[in-house]
């Protein structure tokens, strides 16, 4: 009973030494005075400790618990970032949608028919107002190129964004350098079409490197087959002319001539 009393005692202890909170959080971790712990004072990874697997088995349950309960909210927020960035990305692909409606839709196309050489006869009713028609929609048509370029370029954004969700491979630098020197290269070309170029080639590449090995693996079989074959041929000279039976029975037996 008093052992316990003193586990009791020193698990008190030890966290009003340390004054950490009961229930530690990622927020409390990353407001940890570094004055007092100095091992939160540098921003780069610590290296050379054991793994954190070893120390688990070691530290009190409390530590652990502690550790699961950051972990859970480390997840949470991860969560809520994840969240917050789905519905921004949606929000996005909405306004995207009405402005292209806008911009592309039935007024657009009725914008893009004016026919800005055509010349009327100021003089005449109908000719005045034809140009008055004429020169309203070219005003408004020049009010909503520079939209339609905007939009042009949210587009492509959007684009590239799901393209490189669906393709992260782009991120590894086996991929990314390739693309972005073919991409210098050759101008002219799209991420996504520079992307496919790369994808086959190393592919390609992949393909003849295994194939090689293959190649390479036969020929050391057959390199070890024929010297395990030549090895094991025995030169037998040719037999003699014996003078009698037991000369020729020493001879074939110290031949292994049967």
């Amino acid at each position: 009973m008093e052992n316990n009393e003193t586990v009791v005692q020193d698990n008190t202890s030890v966290a009003e030494d340390t004054g950490l909170p009961e229930d530690i959080t990622l927020d409390d971790l990353l407001s940890i005075d570094d004055e007092q712990y100095p091992e939160f004072k540098s921003e780069d990874s610590h290296k050379g400790m054991k793994p954190l697997s070893h120390w688990m088995q070691h530290v009190p349950e409390d530590v652990r618990k502690h550790l699961a309960n950051i972990r859970a909210d480390y997840t949470r927020k991860t969560q809520e970032i994840s969240n917050i960035r789905k519905s921004l990305e949606d929000k996005e692909a909405e306004m995207y949608r009405k402005n292209e409606h806008i911009m592309r839709g039935p007024l657009a196309e009725q914008l893009n028919k004016i026919n800005v050489e055509e010349e009327y006869d100021l003089f005449d009713p109908n000719g005045m107002k034809a140009e008055i028609q004429r020169q309203a929609g070219l005003m408004l048509k020049q009010m909503l190129e520079p939209a339609q370029k905007e939009l042009e370029v949210q587009q492509r954004k959007l684009q590239l964004d799901a393209f490189k969700k669906e393709n992260p491979e782009l991120t590894d630098p086996t991929y990314r350098g390739p693309v972005l020197e073919l991409l210098a290269q050759r101008p002219e070309l799209k991420l996504e079409d520079a992307f496919y170029i790369v994808k086959a080639k190393l592919g390609s590449q992949a393909v003849d490197a295994e194939k090689a090995k293959i190649a390479e693996a036969k020929a050391a079989r057959r390199d070890t087959a024929l010297k395990s074959s030549v090895g094991s041929r025995t030169s037998v000279a040719p037999a003699p002319k014996f003078k009698n039976a037991m000369e020729a029975y020493s001879w074939h037996k110290a031949n292994g001539v049967k």
